[in-house]
């Protein structure tokens, strides 16, 4: 059992008293995340993480069942000896970030990401900034059951954290001095605007911060720097509602007219531009990780982490080499073009989710001045930063919109799709336990592969270690790559199919692939 997923533990938030043990069983079976199955999770990594003086940061984001999450968290550290930093509000990158300058031993950062508002969840931090590992997370799932058989009285949690929590007023503008610190790197890796941040339009560039705390320093921090922007998410009825990236899907396209009536904010502040102008820029409710939106001939369209990535990659400083890496879920296409590229060294496919990114690109990060880009086509792209141990590698929404735009992409026409086709179908709901990635329904995956497929070549099937229930297929059609992916997902109860080809002409055929298989998994999974 390990109650975490692909990144930390998230369900939707019931504040209603109920015992330890119910608590762990509610978020399995039902993805109800309590009040106890919060200070489990603090207790549990207050007891593994132990250390001397020990220290926490915790932060979070603005959702409505998060001041009582905090306060939860809050007493099962503090109930362990551990000294406890409130950062209030902020988005994750701020809590890898203080932890690193304060030499904590661990951080927390509270947050759903860019689920519902309803939802809320932890993302859990090691003493190195990372994201926990697989390994640190049976740990504690294993401590977390161990926990729920003693007595503990935690009914003093109900109702005490209902006021919100406020964290120390030093840390009000950290983000925005951090950010700040970090153009000169950033304008070293990417030198082409001279360190400017250029977007060639008459017209604002909209802003969507999912209504999240860099609501409060964006905007500013933007237009203190030469560029005229235009936040719209602060008219959202709540965090990640009808905003935020977390609703833009990558790939998507809407005509002008279309645009205007959809519900989400951004699109309805969207104006007809020329072709090639950067419209927005879409952060998710916690911060880490941005996508944009770009004019076409017909309307807006939707620039995702693979489009951005090529285009830092084109424009880097050609006397450093270049280390890539890149989820299996990316565009096969921006692989094969970094390849190409002279200065980059190395390329990497690694499982779903950023903290995979981050260990892959550990070691080029020791570089004396690292020249690293993980990419997710959901919009997260990991950076080196400077820290007290010399350089970390976080996903910040924010920097990876100041990255791109130092590296041309506000230019009118600087936007290149990564070229390849890619296409995700979910299963949901799905009962996750049934789909592990081998036995009778990964023999039938691979049945249907080769009867879709009849010519392809070079066929290989197999898994990653950070990923066990991950089939990863892959070969060769007609001179094109494709790799197919079936995994559960990490945060939410469904299945997803990923296909991808790094040239289109093999769309037809992998839209017949996927149709197959939906065909041969929906029945088996749907509950």
């Amino acid at each position: 059992m390990n109650v975490f997923g692909t990144d930390g533990i998230r369900g939707e938030v019931d504040l209603r008293p109920c015992g330890a043990r119910q608590a762990i069983d509610a978020l399995i079976d039902e993805r109800r995340l309590t009040l106890p199955l919060a200070w489990l999770a603090g207790q549990a990594l207050a007891r593994t993480l132990d250390a001397e003086d020990a220290k926490v940061v915790i932060g979070w984001d603005d959702r409505p069942g998060n001041p009582a999450l905090v306060h939860a968290v809050q007493d099962a550290f503090e109930a362990a000896g551990w000294n406890v930093t409130l950062l209030g509000t902020c988005a994750t990158p701020l809590v890898h970030h203080v932890l690193l300058e304060t030499k904590a031993n661990a951080g927390v950062m509270i947050t759903a990401s860019h689920n519902p508002v309803e939802d809320s969840g932890l993302k859990v931090f090691d003493a190195s900034g990372r994201k926990s590992t697989p390994e640190l997370e049976v740990r504690l799932t294993r401590t977390m059951l161990d926990l729920a058989q003693e007595d503990h009285d935690l009914l003093h949690l109900i109702g005490d954290g209902a006021d919100a929590h406020h964290g120390d007023d030093e840390f009000e503008g950290t983000h925005a001095d951090w950010l700040h610190a970090r153009m000169e790197d950033l304008s070293g890796m990417f030198p082409d605007t001279d360190g400017a941040l250029v977007h060639d339009s008459a017209m604002p560039l909209l802003l969507d911060l999912s209504r999240g705390s860099a609501i409060r320093w964006f905007p500013a921090w933007l237009e203190a720097r030469g560029l005229h922007v235009e936040e719209v998410s602060h008219a959202a009825a709540a965090m990640n509602r009808d905003c935020g990236a977390g609703e833009l899907a990558p790939g998507k396209r809407w005509t002008w007219e279309e645009a205007a009536e959809e519900d989400h904010l951004l699109l309805r502040h969207v104006r007809r531009a020329p072709e090639g102008t950067m419209l927005g820029a879409a952060l998710d409710g916690d911060g880490d990780r941005c996508l944009l939106l770009v004019a076409e001939s017909d309307g807006p369209a939707v620039v995702d982490g693979d489009a951005m990535a090529l285009r830092l990659l084109e424009a880097g400083a050609r006397d450093r080499t270049w280390t890539v890496a890149a989820s299996i879920e990316s565009d096969l296409a921006l692989s094969s073009s970094a390849q190409a590229m002279p200065h980059v060294g190395h390329v990497m496919e690694t499982a779903v989710g950023d903290r995979w990114l981050s260990v892959a690109l550990t070691d080029a990060s020791k570089a004396v001045a690292p020249c690293v880009v993980g990419v997710e086509d959901s919009g997260h792209l990991v950076l080196p930063s400077r820290c007290p141990s010399g350089w970390s590698l976080v996903g910040d929404g924010a920097a990876s919109l100041v990255a791109v735009l130092l590296a041309g992409l506000g230019r009118r026409g600087a936007v290149r799709q990564a070229g390849g086709w890619k296409k995700r179908v979910s299963i949901a709901p799905a009962d996750r336990s049934r789909w592990t990635g081998d036995g009778p329904l990964a023999d039938a995956v691979l049945a249907t592969v080769h009867a879709a497929l009849p010519h392809a070549v070079e066929i290989t099937a197999g898994g990653l270690d950070a990923e066990p229930n991950l089939l990863l297929v892959q070969g060769t059609i007609d001179g094109t790559r494709f790799s197919l992916g079936v995994r559960n997902s990490g945060t939410q109860a469904k299945t997803s199919l990923s296909a991808r080809a790094d040239h289109p002409r093999a769309a037809a055929q992998m839209e017949a692939l996927l149709t197959a298989l939906d065909g041969v998994l929906r029945p088996a999974l749907t509950p």
